[in-house]
Order: structure tokens, then C-alpha cells, then sequence
């Protein structure tokens, strides 16, 4: 062998020993996201998506929930999540329509907490409520289901602001003072979010809780 060509062998052999080598394509790693991440369910409908996007744009925290089968009553929750907190906590998760979610989130941000700081100089700390989806029949209309079993609707009874202080529609609705005042001005601002704003005015059923919901009715009994 020349040493020219011993030369340009060895040569190949140093390119090529440098050269990357191709490695095996290996398969993508495992989503894990936080709860209310979209990449967990790419397969939602271009209308739940985009509510999910608007909800979790709002910062609110929340899981996607599967579409509950039409129960012995005719109750579904469809779009579902359950929402453990706007800008404050829940005192408990709660199961409701994403529409319903981001529409409370909006409350809570524009009237709410504002409220919240114009009367008692403190941000809430908690919304309280007595629960969402829940298969039942309409309060006075029992040949009717109510919102709540297609989880288009919320029961709220009270508030904790973030020293620890309770408000409960029960104990302060018809109070005088901060605790009344600030209930009452929610009461009537929930008129301008909800399609049904039911409270103490409304009825006796109602007389230790808010219901709001999105239905397609249209009534303020703030």
C-alpha cells in the first residue's frame, strides 16, 4: 500500500469517527401538565376549546372533566370542568359547564373582588358555595330539570375574605352594615353575568343562598 493511500484511509476513518452519529427515533415523552392544560385533550370541539383557552387565559385553576351520560332524569353535564378556584379558592371543588366557570371567573375579577376592597379594604379570600351539577328538578316547576342538572348552575351562600372574616347570605344579607351592604351590591350586580339571579328577594327557597345561572331564561330576583 502507497503511503498516499494509507494516507486518505486513515483520513476517512479519523471524518469519520467524528461525523454524529443517527441515533433511533424514539417516541415523544409523556404529557404531564398542570390541570386545565389543553394538550391533555386535543380532540375537543373548536367551541369547548376555545372556552377552555379563554379560562385558562383567566388563571383560574381547574380539570377537565369527562361528559356525564344522560342520567335516569335526563341530567348531562356537557363541557364540563371542575373548577377549584377563580382568583381565590372554592371552599370545595366545584363540577360545572366551562361556560358557567369562565363566567364566574369574569364576576369574581370586575365585581367581586373589587367589592370586596371597596367595602372592607380586603381582597376575598374564598367563595363559598353549596354546590354545581347536581341531577334535580327546578325549585316550583318539578316537570321541568333544574340548570344545576346540566351543570349551568351555581349556589353560592357565602364568602371568607382573606383575614379569615365569614359573610353568609343567611346570617348578613339583610344586615345592616359592610357585611349587607356588600352582599346586597353583589346581589344586584350578579343581574349583569347570570340569566337567573335568584337570592332572598326572589323566594323563601332562596332565602340563604344566591342561585345563578346561564340558562336561557332571563330573570333578577337580586
Amino acid at each position: 500500500m502507497t503511503t498516499a493511500r494509507a494516507a486518505t484511509i486513515l483520513l476517512l476513518l479519523v471524518v469519520a469517527a467524528c461525523a454524529p452519529r443517527q441515533l433511533p427515533q424514539l417516541p415523544p415523552p409523556p404529557v404531564v401538565a398542570p390541570s386545565g392544560d389543553l394538550r391533555l385533550w386535543p380532540n375537543r370541539d373548536a367551541i369547548q376549546s376555545a372556552c377552555l383557552n379563554d379560562l385558562a387565559a383567566t388563571g383560574a385553576e381547574f380539570e377537565l372533566i369527562a361528559q356525564a351520560q344522560p342520567g335516569k332524569g335526563g341530567c348531562t353535564l356537557v363541557n364540563g370542568v371542575r373548577l377549584i378556584r377563580t382568583g381565590v379558592p372554592l371552599n370545595r371543588p366545584v363540577e360545572v359547564t366551562c361556560p358557567l366557570a369562565l363566567r364566574l371567573m369574569q364576576f369574581e375579577r370586575e365585581v367581586m373582588q373589587p367589592e370586596a376592597l371597596r367595602v372592607f379594604g380586603k381582597p376575598l379570600g374564598s367563595i363559598n358555595h353549596a354546590g354545581g351539577f347536581n341531577c334535580k328538578r327546578m325549585t316550583g316547576n318539578g316537570a321541568r330539570i333544574s340548570e344545576h342538572g346540566h351543570g349551568r348552575a351555581i349556589d353560592i351562600w357565602g364568602f371568607t375574605l382573606a383575614d379569615g372574616t365569614r359573610i353568609s347570605i343567611a346570617d348578613h344579607f339583610r344586615a345592616r352594615g359592610r357585611e349587607g351592604d356588600f352582599l346586597r351590591q353583589v346581589s344586584r350586580q350578579a343581574c349583569r353575568y347570570f340569566s337567573v339571579v335568584l337570592g332572598p328577594n326572589a323566594d323563601a327557597s332562596h332565602a340563604k343562598h344566591f342561585h345563578w345561572d346561564i340558562s336561557q331564561w332571563k330573570r333578577c330576583g337580586a
